[in-house]
């Protein structure tokens, strides 16, 4: 059944505009009433009694601020299954979950997979009317930080290209009459506007992966040049690439390179001073499928924490509290959505009697298919 709107006059809300609430319930009578308690309290209302003429009411109104979702759907789906699916149409719509049953482990699990709030049946119209404001504050302010990220991010960019371009011309102009000292200082220099170029970079393909306008590219590129291209832009790292690597694969060839720059500097970062990363490529010619292992002496991370690394807020503070002040950034959080742009995996492992961790990740070479 296609969803139905009603467009109501203002009401005893004190909004500038009214919100925009779309209720998905597979209950008729249950969308019905609860609709025409949303228009006399002065809301934009609609309902769908599936969830795929909901994905169509919201593919068609990026202007909706509230999804009220049933998590018992009578469907394919659950609501619980249905509410990411949601997020990735739209980031910023807010969804209180609903439901018959008042269980606290189904509203934890709706929380973890972003719900804003959660509620049981019968309507309890105070709790919601109290959910409104807090929900719409939260899409705004995710709003705002994100257009702050973009202005802030692009605006680095161009200020750091001037900086980098000054100081290569001032460098090739006085190179010859260098000090080693001062060659190590110009090292360090570069060394650090490319880490902050790096960082920047991270930042925005985080941001483009979330809005969905990032995605991986199928081409044909040599592995062992794009390997030793990356390694060569760093120092103490040792490559082993066998023999049996194909000579060309077919997948995305700049963030494969993001990705491996950015273990390796992460692997830099932690490792015994003198010691040496090593970065081992192997090839699984039944599965097509290329493995790439960064290894550092000097890091352990407990298995507990091996999948908090690469979440952008769970990783950086557990990383702080449990693993002596490490932070892991941003970079292993954009690493993890570029492996699975590329269809592959990304995985940690440690050896706590060794003090070696290594990090792992595989993507699919598409040219067989």
């Amino acid at each position: 059944m296609p969803t139905t709107e009603i467009d109501v006059a203002p009401g005893t809300r004190s909004f500038s505009k009214a919100p925009h609430i779309l209720l998905i319930d597979d209950e008729l009578s249950i969308c019905t009433g609860i609709q025409g308690i949303l228009e006399m309290d002065g809301y934009r209302a609609a309902y769908a009694i599936t969830y795929q003429d909901g994905f169509e009411y919201i593919d068609k109104n990026p202007d909706l601020d509230i999804v009220l979702l049933d998590v018992n759907l009578r469907s394919d789906l659950s609501g619980i299954e249905v509410l990411p699916l949601i997020k990735e149409k739209n980031k910023y719509i807010q969804v209180i979950m609903f439901t018959s049953y008042d269980r606290l482990d189904v509203g934890l699990e709706c929380m973890k997979k972003g719900a804003t709030d959660f509620m049981t049946k019968p309507f309890d119209e105070k709790h919601f009317l109290r959910a409104v404001p807090i929900a719409l504050e939260k899409k705004k302010l995710e709003q705002i930080k994100d257009l702050y990220f973009d202005m802030v991010v692009h605006d680095l960019k161009n200020p750091l290209q001037c900086i980098y371009g000054a100081f290569e011309m001032l460098h090739d102009q006085i190179k010859d009459s260098l000090t080693p000292l001062q060659e190590r200082l110009f090292e360090t220099a570069e060394g650090g506007i490319s880490q902050i170029q790096m960082i920047i970079g991270n930042i925005l393909g985080i941001t483009r992966f979330e809005k969905g306008s990032l995605t991986a590219r199928r081409e044909s590129f040599s592995l062992k040049e794009t390997v030793a291209e990356v390694v060569r832009q760093q120092q103490n790292v040792q490559m082993i690439l066998p023999d049996c690597l194909p000579d060309a694969v077919r997948s995305d060839r700049d963030l494969f390179s993001r990705v491996l720059t950015n273990i390796i500097s992460n692997a830099l970062r932690f490792a015994l001073v003198g010691s040496t990363v090593r970065v081992v490529c192997s090839y699984d010619p039944s599965e097509q499928l290329l493995t790439t292992s960064v290894t550092n002496e000097g890091s352990y991370i407990p298995e507990q924490h091996r999948e908090a690394v690469f979440n952008k807020f769970i990783g950086v503070q557990r990383s702080i509290g449990s693993l002596r002040g490490q932070n892991f950034g941003l970079g292993l959080t954009f690493s993890k959505m570029a492996v699975e742009a590329l269809e592959g995996s990304i995985w940690v492992d440690s050896e706590k009697d060794e003090n070696r961790t290594t990090f792992s990740f595989s993507i699919k070479d598409f040219s067989v298919f």
